[in-house]
């Protein structure tokens, strides 16, 4: 399991560092082994810290095209691009999110589900990853791909069950990558095309670790339901008024000392991680907390402002927003803060729970205001349709921000 003490902007630039020697050909060549538990050392593991924006992913390509040319690099570039290909194609799809949460429950004493989740199917290499999941809150990204592919086409078990049950788990789950990854192995995200899981492949990427031959449904087909609607325009946010400001975060990005607001920054106040929540297991929690809790500081050093840290408060949503006003009134009272701005999390827990942030904050009488990062409002638009249409705007969106 990634520790809380390790979830902080140091030591995800410190990983990152240390990764960069290994993000061309190295990373090319290995990065489809899954060589274990405690092994994975031919990939960067840096997506817990890219989860909380502990460090950006615009940052993490500047810096590596700082070590290695283009060409080199390609495809580490490519797999952070993958990650922001999800996260905008699902910013202009907000309903396939919602979808999923309403797909999501399980049936009491379903018996394939309760195996699946306990590791004790009997196929060796499938249960090997649920007990590396629940121990670790980590798999190796062709991992994930093999145990979703089973866990739908072995097992029959509905996909949302799966992406729930890693979204509860993943050190870096993520709604919008996790959703559609299970989508995509699916079936459903390029419609028709699955991922199908085969012993042979499993075998070689493992170095024969797991051979489960006559083990899993090599001829399934892919999954069906309704296409989701066309993608809607990114939302755009009115303009933030040039006047003394609260910065206001939330674990979604831990690192807004690194955004340009264009405006006073006279405070700064963490959000209860209760508004983040929904399902994760508690160590996943925590290190949201940790997270957020390291980016205070930051944007305390930062701006050189007081700051409100709210993060423990509440054990909900709605106790949450209880318990947040009066510690916003009074720093804001403090400080001489007239509003809030943030940066707008993206489509998962904390936005859905934005109606309750602004009413919390409302009642503190500090209007918010939100802002989307360069980087995003460069790379979102484009992701309309497939990732592939999308991966050839790369050189330009490296050009852009």
């Amino acid at each position: 399991m990634f520790e809380t003490h390790h979830m902080s902007r140091a030591h995800a630039t410190a990983s990152l560092e240390k990764f960069l020697p290994k993000s061309g050909r190295a990373y090319a060549y290995g990065r489809n082994t899954d060589h274990g538990p405690g092994q994975h050392h031919a990939v960067s593991c840096l997506s817990p810290y890219f989860r909380r924006r502990l460090i950006t992913e615009g940052e993490a390509i500047k810096k590596t095209l700082s070590a290695q040319s283009f060409s080199q690099a390609e495809k580490y570039i490519q797999e952070i691009f993958w990650r922001t290909y999800f996260k905008g194609w699902m910013e202009m799809r907000p309903s396939v999110w919602h979808q999923f949460l309403g797909m999501r429950h399980v049936p009491d004493g379903h018996d394939t589900y309760q195996k699946a989740i306990s590791g004790q199917t009997g196929i060796g290499c499938f249960d090997a990853w649920i007990e590396e999941l629940r121990e670790t809150g980590y798999l190796h990204n062709h991992a994930r791909m093999w145990t979703a592919s089973i866990w739908i086409f072995t097992l029959r078990l509905p996909w949302a069950w799966g992406a729930d049950f890693f979204l509860t788990h993943l050190a870096d789950g993520d709604p919008a990558s996790n959703t559609l990854g299970w989508r995509w192995v699916a079936g459903l995200h390029s419609r028709g095309k699955h991922y199908l899981a085969r012993a042979d492949n499993i075998d070689s990427f493992t170095n024969g670790r797991f051979a489960p031959y006559g083990e899993l449904n090599e001829q399934a087909v892919a999954l069906e339901e309704m296409p989701p609607a066309a993608a809607a325009p990114l939302t755009l946010f009115e303009p933030t008024p040039k006047k003394p400001s609260m910065l206001v975060m939330t674990a979604e990005d831990c690192s807004p000392q690194t955004h340009d607001f264009g405006v006073p920054v006279v405070a700064a106040a963490s959000l209860p991680a209760a508004f983040g929540a929904g399902g994760q297991n508690a160590a996943i929690l925590a290190l949201d907390a940790a997270a957020m809790t390291d980016g205070l500081s930051q944007c305390k050093a930062h701006f050189d402002v007081p700051i409100y840290d709210a993060i423990g408060e509440g054990a909900d949503a709605q106790s949450a927003e209880a318990s947040l006003s009066d510690g916003l009134l009074e720093l804001a009272r403090s400080s001489g803060a007239e509003q809030c701005v943030m940066l707008a999390p993206p489509v998962g827990f904390w936005s859905d729970n934005l109606p309750k942030i602004k009413q919390a904050l409302s009642q503190a009488g500090l209007p918010l205001y939100l802002q989307r990062r360069t980087y995003d409002a460069i790379c979102w638009p484009h992701a309309k349709k497939g990732f592939f249409p999308f991966k050839e705007k790369i050189p330009s969106f490296i050009r852009d921000f």
